[in-house]
């Protein structure tokens, strides 16, 4: 049975090795448990802000429990490391990899078991900073048993006990609601930014991730913030030009123009939507996404045929109606925010509004997606009756474009 439910990041890791020409040099060295000789660490550059990789270099261990690596590279570098051993396959858990950035010079060690590779502990360069190892030991810590979940959930479907896959299933998706593992993680993460006013490599590199739904002026300010060497680092002049690219994303500015091919066929234009206002829905089979579908098609029956068009864009209608299914009819399956997600599957493929899906042949259902950078699901962009964009982003932006709607349409105050 197929159970997209578990929300991961897993994915084939691309092929080949590259040998870097650069003029930073670093080591990577580990202590491993489990590890054989003959198993492969592979690591990819993860290319920011979009999140893709290329090949770097292979780190293939001569003898059990070790490994050591010299390279170069042309600037710091943000790497994913995957793990293929020589016999069988790694274990699953909710990463698709290890994480780790290198800077000139850096002896980054990492030590842990082959089991739990993906949260094994860093050493050398930055994680050498006492706060910043805290926290990304107690992130390790909750990642490995929400993982778990996910794996024992897994197992438990293939072996057929759909009662036992579920409940792991349930404890996957609810695993940040009031988790004191996950506040403390937090808490801890907090104690580093603090201690950081004018940020560190760490956290100028996690926000570029964020910079697709950052609000121009907090982007700026954090920007502002940031020590001269940062600014001037590799990082620090790709953040200035996204935050730049993105400055025509902002509230007010034209929305960028598109045509799509709909579900039924047919084609629908920005053009199409003008003197009305306009909700474009990035949904999926994301926990985000069932907790808030049923507000939005609430939104949408209070004001359709009132001045509001809606566009659901997904990746495969066939991948929810799959799911939709497999799931048991005579019992409940709980989900985020939900205690059966069967009733909001079935409300996700009745949707009525216009839908487009993004897996297609046609290209320009793709290209809408780097239009208007939607960063995942649910990824919302309200925008006015002038053609401007109103509200822009996830769950947040939903209540922004419901409080500008209420307002606009419905002659309700705004709160």
């Amino acid at each position: 049975m197929l159970r997209t439910l578990f929300i991961t990041l897993l994915a084939a890791a691309s092929c080949g090795v590259t040998c870097a020409t650069g003029t930073q040099k670093f080591t990577v060295t580990g202590k491993i448990n489990g590890l054989q000789a003959g198993d492969t660490l592979r690591f990819e550059r993860i290319i920011l802000p979009g999140w893709t990789y290329k090949p770097a270099f292979d780190i293939v261990a001569s003898e059990p429990g070790m490994f050591s690596y010299k390279g170069t590279q042309e600037h710091d570098q943000y790497y994913l490391m995957s793990y293929f051993p020589k016999t069988g396959e790694a274990k699953q858990c909710d990463r698709r990899g290890k994480t780790l950035i290198v800077t000139d010079g850096d002896k980054i060690g990492m030590t842990g078991t082959a089991d739990e590779i993906y949260y094994c502990t860093l050493s050398g360069g930055i994680y050498d900073d006492p706060l910043l190892a805290r926290y990304l030991y107690l992130e390790d810590s909750t990642g490995s048993v929400r993982g778990s979940y996910m794996r024992l959930g897994m197992e438990a479907f293939q072996r057929k006990d759909t009662a036992t896959g579920l409940e792991y299933e349930r404890k996957f998706n609810l695993f940040y609601e009031n988790n004191p593992g996950v506040e403390r993680t937090n808490e801890a993460r907090n104690a580093y930014k603090e201690a950081n006013p004018q940020s560190s490599l760490y956290l100028l590199i996690d926000r570029i991730s964020s910079l697709s739904y950052t609000p121009t002026e907090v982007a700026k300010a954090a920007y502002d913030a940031f020590s001269p060497e940062l600014k001037a680092s590799y990082y620090g002049q790709m953040y200035a030009r996204q935050m730049a690219n993105m400055e025509r994303l902002a509230k007010g500015q034209p929305a960028p123009d598109f045509s799509l091919v709909t579900t039924e066929g047919k084609t629908a234009a920005r053009d199409d939507y003008k003197g009305s206002y306009l909700l474009i829905y990035h949904w999926g089979m994301c926990p985000g996404s069932i907790y808030i579908d049923g507000q939005v098609r609430e939104l949408y029956g209070k004001y359709k045929g009132k001045g509001l068009k809606m566009l659901g864009l997904t990746e495969s209608v066939a991948t929810i109606r799959q799911v939709y299914e497999g799931l048991p009819a005579d019992k409940k399956t709980a989900g985020p925010g939900v205690d059966d997600i069967r009733p909001v599957l079935a409300g996700m493929l009745e949707h009525p509004w216009t839908e487009v899906e993004l897996e297609t042949g046609h290209p320009a259902n793709k290209a809408i997606m780097e239009a208007y950078n939607f960063a995942g699901w649910p990824f919302f962009v309200l925008i006015g009756p002038d053609g401007s964009i109103q509200a822009r982003g996830f769950t947040d932006a939903f209540f922004e474009a419901k409080g500008i709607l209420d307002k606009e349409l419905g002659g309700e105050k705004a709160e």
